[in-house]
């Protein structure tokens, strides 16, 4: 006998900040393949913990996209988590990087991919798709 499985489907909203977090993760590999270069070309311990930094949140980023379709409650705070330390590092690097702190200039394209994430994730529509359980109807 066959058990039959009742879906709904994801909400916009919810396919929306996975669609980001994917180009997030696409471009962030492009940005590894360039930061592999410049280590090859001078060895700076500094660019090294950048490469760990980036390795560490795209494995992140992704290991949660796969997880959007489970449900869990926690797994939009967890991405909204992500994303906001995401923004803190990337400051935090531009700021020791350039040495001068102007939040306004830096805020705007280091916000660019985890605001459009964060806000998603915290309408209605994602929260109801997180907060349900998936069903299954056992035949009787």
């Amino acid at each position: 006998m066959t058990v039959t499985v009742r879906t709904e489907p994801m909400p916009f909203v919810v396919r929306a900040a996975r669609f980001v977090m994917t180009l997030q993760v696409a471009f962030g590999m492009m940005g590894l393949v360039f930061l592999g270069g410049a280590a090859l070309s001078g060895f700076a311990p500094a660019l090294l913990l950048l490469i760990a930094w980036e390795v560490a949140f795209l494995w992140a980023a992704g290991w949660l996209m796969g997880r959007f379709g489970g449900r869990r409650t926690w797994v939009p705070w967890a991405a909204v988590a992500l994303e906001l330390l995401e923004v803190v590092v990337s400051v935090v690097i531009d700021v020791a990087d350039s040495g001068r702190l102007d939040l306004l200039g830096l805020l705007p394209q280091n916000a660019a991919g985890p605001l459009p994430v964060v806000v998603l994730l915290l309408l209605p529509p994602s929260w109801r798709w997180f907060s349900q359980r998936k069903r299954t109807d056992a035949p009787s």
